[in-house]
This record gives C-alpha cells, structure tokens and sequence, in this order.
C-alpha cells in the first residue's frame, strides 16, 4: 500500500480524531501524559484546517492514515530553548499516524512533507518538540535528521518537553 499527502480539510477531523483517541489510549498504557482527552480536540484540527496547515496522509482509497500541521506559528515557550538558528522557520505539530498502519513511513512521509513546504517557501529550518517522556517520537525525529538543541516547560506538564530543529539543504 502506498500513501500520499493531500490538504486536510474539516471532512477529514472526525478521521483523524478517532486517531487520536486511539493514540491517546497508547499514551495512557504506557503512562505518557503528553496527549489527553483535553488535548488535542476535534477544533484544533478544525482551526488548522481553516489556516490551510492541516495535511493528511492518505492510501489509494483516500483513507486517512496520519495527519500533521505545518505553520510559522511558533509557541512562545520555543523563546526559552537552545536553537541552531535564528530566523524563520516552519513548525510541525500534532502529528499523529493510526496506530493500525503504524510502521510503514507514514509518519517519515509526513514530516517530509514539512521539508517540501518549507523549502517551496525558501525557508530551510524546521523547529518542533516532544514530549520528554514520548521516546517513539524522539526517535522518530532523530531518524528524520533533527537534533535536539533544548527544552522547555509546556502545557502545564510536570516533565519538559524536548525542542529539535533541522536544518535543511539548499
């Protein structure tokens, strides 16, 4: 089966949150906090969707196996961690894959996706974070070519939340 990227529009929110809860279950077996059932909601996929940086990644059939945000829109926490770079760059969030079809690159194709988008916009930096005890996603990203630079307090977590950042070939 092969998968592609496509804009996600609010039609694809109901998918994408039986996802998530999905991954929030995983989340709560192996006692990570990271996601819950106040975050993320129907509505922070909806918004993203109306900003035009919601993206999913879809089979042949146009079932929705992951999702991702990419924007600009940085938290005011990142101006507390260690950076490479200064300057612009274009952020992923809320990444999440079905956990039904985990293993086959979805998510590598996703934040691919992010690198593709940044550099048609002639940015060539990319920041993100995960949460310190979400092991998967450090990993994840380390096999992507990010490097963590830093942490940060967020969402009013106990445990920080570590920042990663790559920077990408011109």
């Amino acid at each position: 089966m092969s998968y592609s990227i496509r804009k996600g529009n609010k039609e694809d929110v109901e998918d994408i949150m039986k996802m998530v809860r999905k991954t929030v279950e995983i989340m709560k077996s192996e006692n990570i906090d990271q996601w819950t059932d106040e975050y993320p909601l129907a509505d922070d996929f909806s918004r993203d969707a109306d900003y035009g940086s919601l993206y999913v990644a879809v089979d042949e059939d146009d079932n929705v196996a992951g999702s991702i945000t990419i924007d600009q829109r940085e938290p005011d926490e990142y101006g507390t961690s260690q950076w490479r770079k200064e300057g612009p760059a274009y952020l992923f969030h809320r990444l999440v894959v079905d956990p039904e079809v985990r293993g086959k690159g979805i998510a590598s194709l996703l934040i691919s996706h992010t690198e593709e988008t940044a550099k048609e916009h002639n940015v060539y930096y990319i920041r993100t974070d995960t949460y310190s005890l979400n092991k998967k996603a450090q990993a994840l990203f380390k096999k992507n070519g990010f490097i963590q630079t830093g942490e940060i307090q967020f969402m009013g977590k106990e445990n920080p939340f570590y920042t990663f950042d790559k920077i990408l070939e011109h």
